[in-house]
């Protein structure tokens, strides 16, 4: 998905895969680098992540996020910014902190979509326990 990133009062749009598995939002030397990140700055926080088989360092920064078809979506958070490059065919990883514990996220693979929404929203939609609230229905669900 494209997302814009703020820091300071510079942006960039780049292409960043939602990644469920990555515990971090990542994004690469080349977003950094646009942004114009100090790499050089003391004091600086600095993470290592581990991606596609390597170590990579990053400098963490806390910038603006925001979904770039929908501009009223958009959070601050802390991301790390690689001080390397990587080989990968987008700008960035949306990881759990940074992204996904924003929202929501559901996945419809059959229809190539997939879809945001503020937790409330889901929450409200979704009982906690719909295992039980199916079958409490009798609509013919039966849980594990």
């Amino acid at each position: 998905m494209d997302i814009t990133v703020t820091l300071h009062d510079l942006s960039w749009t780049a292409r960043a895969l939602v990644d469920t598995g990555a515990p971090s939002t990542v994004f690469d030397r080349s977003m950094g680098d646009a942004l114009d990140v100090d790499y050089d700055k003391t004091p600086r926080k600095m993470v290592v992540h581990h991606l596609a088989g390597r170590e990579h360092h990053a400098q963490l920064e806390t910038v603006i996020l925001t979904v770039a078809k929908f501009p009223d979506l958009s959070w601050s958070t802390e991301v790390s910014f690689l001080v390397d490059d990587w080989e990968m065919p987008f700008q960035g990883l949306l990881g759990t902190h940074g992204f996904l514990d924003r929202w929501v996220v559901s996945f419809d693979v059959a229809g190539n979509l997939f879809y945001l929404e503020e937790p409330e929203s889901f929450n409200e939609r979704i009982p906690p326990d719909f295992v039980a609230e199916f079958e409490r229905r009798d609509t013919g669900f039966r849980g594990p």
